[in-house]
């Protein structure tokens, strides 16, 4: 269906000419009053052209009637902060993965992309997910070049500048800055603040990453400008941070859950629930599949005592106004753009139709929109080096001479958080070397250099796993994108390091000196240029191996992904050079006595 001239509304709305798609007979939830009534819309091209009573309307045989008697419609559900590259789906697979569950429009700047192949690859990924019925809000990645600048690691040498973020700023596409660091802000770096006040100058948003923030750090982060979060893990902290005008995105995905905890200041403390919306973050295409994406946090929070007018307003309307694109996005009225949902049930969110850009794109649960993805550039393959092929040594962590045992600093993972701990724990000395100890669940954790040919394993140990053999790694990690390994033995972490050199990069699980399953990641080392089928298909073996091997966890390669550095989610991470605590900014003693 073709873009429109908006005067072609208003002969629609005037009974003068008919209109392309009439949905008739349905209630609506009127996200702007916070009402449900019945309605009939008329649609014309990609938007709307009236809401009211269809007898009033010129219809003719060209006109496609929708019957949506005993249906609920809704406007299509926006997602105000989602980084598409953690479900490890290109963009034209992840558009037929999240449409199907309402989802019509997503924010994201494509940062990992970025850090790995530069801004030519984030053009790339605009570029694609442009062609698909999924509409991007395009925000300019901070983290793409600030990735742990501030913790003073080696940033990848294909990231890009600062002038590139000034360029991308300017990109027709672009509404505005995504989650920069709030540390360079309090310190005033000139650069950023200039970039802020550019954006602010043109009137585009900068959304927030408040992790840890202190209440001084948090009014000076707002008052440059940043005015969103989605790092609350509490009522009480989201509490204090929208008592003082911050935007509050509420998590739920699969390396952080935090709707069941921070809904409660709306259904407890009752406050104005406008400054709330919901975001995903870190979203598996497992999870996706198996649970959902917004409609789950919908039916999520209905559940936990949210109404349901309030939950389907937080997922559109307050969305589209925290990334100030609700000219266009988040409700059903006159002039917006066409993206509706027909909905069975309010509580259940079974979504029976999804309209977007005023084509209907899913029925029933099936994709009806033909896309396919493209050829991918040479520059987004082979991105995995290593200075040599590793072997089981260097995953070796010597002891100090004569000691039979050591305590050493261990993270602590849980799951549905990206915080860890910091442990201290006493393990076994043998032959000079500091040992795993699976009835601790104490394993070896190690990060890879996969960018400058340094040669450098930075090695610790996590609690948390369970796994009682093997090893897995990845080379998706959050902020540095370098090799992460766990594993119960050194030489099934070299193995599994070793095969993801090797295949380009991706998610693996080996045992005993052989892999049980690997899902390859060949672009950037963080996307399959494969189908989602085959992705889904590949990273469910995954999980079931890792299970038999003992693992615990829900999703285990996300809460993998993020021991590595990130700047500002603390507390106790892995990088290349080794231990590092992250509120402290400095790298720490592995063994402490």
């Amino acid at each position: 269906m073709k873009n429109l001239a908006r005067n072609e509304l208003i002969d629609v709305a005037m009974g003068r000419s008919p209109p392309d798609v009439l949905i008739k007979g349905g209630k609506l939830v009127n996200v702007c009053t916070g009402e449900i009534h019945a309605e009939d819309i008329a649609l014309k091209g990609d938007r709307i052209a009236y809401l009211g009573d269809a007898e009033k309307l010129k219809i003719d045989s060209h006109t496609k009637v929708i019957d949506a008697r005993g249906k609920y419609i809704t406007p299509g559900l926006i997602d105000p902060h989602i980084h598409l590259y953690h479900t490890q789906l290109n963009m034209t697979q992840i558009a037929r993965v999240l449409l199907p569950h309402g989802t019509t429009a997503v924010a994201d700047g494509f940062y990992a992309i970025g850090i790995v192949s530069g801004i030519r690859g984030i053009r790339f990924c605009l570029e694609e997910i442009k062609r698909t019925p999924l509409k991007i809000i395009f925000l300019v990645p901070a983290l793409a070049y600030y990735q742990n600048r501030d913790l003073e690691l080696q940033a990848s040498p294909n990231a890009p500048t600062f002038d590139d973020m000034r360029v991308m700023l300017d990109w027709p596409e672009c509404k505005g800055i995504e989650e920069p660091p709030y540390t360079p802000i309090t310190n005033k770096d000139p650069n950023l603040i200039a970039l802020f006040e550019k954006a602010l100058g043109e009137g585009k948003v900068i959304t927030g990453h408040a992790c840890g923030i202190s209440q001084g750090g948090l009014n000076a982060y707002l008052a440059m400008g940043a005015d969103s979060d989605h790092e609350c893990g509490s009522a009480e902290e989201a509490l204090q941070k929208a008592r003082v005008g911050m935007r509050i995105a509420m998590r739920e995905g699969s390396a952080a859950s935090n709707i069941t905890q921070v809904v409660k200041a709306l259904t407890e403390y009752k406050i104005d629930s406008r400054y709330f919306s919901f975001s995903a973050d870190v979203l598996s295409a497992v999870r996706a599949v198996k649970k959902g994406h917004l409609d789950e946090c919908i039916r999520l929070a209905i559940s936990k005592g949210l109404n349901p007018v309030t939950a389907v307003q937080l997922a559109t309307i307050n969305a589209a106004e925290l990334l100030k694109v609700d000219g266009e996005l988040g409700s059903i009225a006159p002039g917006k753009i066409a993206d509706v949902l027909l909905v069975d049930d309010l509580p259940t969110f079974k979504i029976s139709l999804v309209i977007a850009n005023g084509e209907i794109v899913v029925k029933n649960g099936e994709f009806l929109a033909e896309l396919r993805s493209p050829s991918y550039p040479d520059f987004m393959y082979n991105t995995v080096r290593l200075k040599r092929p590793l072997n089981p040594k260097d995953f070796e962590i010597k002891a100090p001479e004569t000691k039979e045992t050591v305590t050493v600093r261990v993270i602590g993972a849980r799951d549905g958080t990206l915080v860890t701990e910091d442990l201290k724990v006493t393990l076994k000395v043998e032959n000079g070397v500091v040992k795993q100890d699976l009835g601790k669940d104490v394993l070896k954790i190690a990060m890879i250099d996969r960018f400058h040919l340094s040669g450098k394993v930075g090695k610790g140990f996590v609690h948390g796993f369970g796994l009682m053999r093997g090893a897995i790694g990845s080379t998706y990690t959050p902020i540095t994108e370098n090799i992460i390994i766990v594993g119960a033995t050194d030489e099934d972490m070299c193995l599994a390091a070793n095969e993801l050199a090797e295949v380009g990069g991706g998610m693996i699980a080996v045992q005993e000196g052989k892999v049980r399953a690997l899902l390859e990641l060949p672009l950037c080392g963080l996307l399959s240029d494969g189908t989602a089928e085959a992705v889904i298909e590949k990273q469910s073996r995954l999980y079931e191996a890792v299970k038999q091997m003992g693992c615990k966890l829900a999703d285990p390669f996300h809460t993998l992904a993020f021991l590595g550095a990130c700047p500002e989610i603390g507390t106790l991470k892995i990088c290349e050079e080794g231990l590092l605590n992250v509120l402290e900014r400095r790298l720490e003693n592995l063994i402490l006595e």
